[in-house]
């Protein structure tokens, strides 16, 4: 079973390009965004709301979190 990374800022330049290599690596990608947001492929999060943080966090398991989401 392969290992789950959880990236915020998915549908950005940089993370786009880290969630394409940990798909390469072979882990179940995770990813977040907010008004390019895709679902199912790319979940919408508002990671002003600490329920929909709460929420996704609940909703995914996973091993690794990494943060690439602009604060504006």
């Amino acid at each position: 079973m392969a290992k789950t990374v959880l990236i915020t800022g998915a549908t950005g330049l940089l993370g786009r390009q880290v969630a394409k290599a940990f798909e390469r690596a072979g882990w179940d990608v995770k990813g977040t965004g907010f008004t390019r947001a895709k679902p199912p492929t790319i979940a919408k999060l508002d990671l002003g709301s600490e329920t929909d943080i709460g929420k996704a966090l609940q909703e995914i398991k996973y091993v690794g979190l990494l943060f690439f989401a602009d604060s504006l």
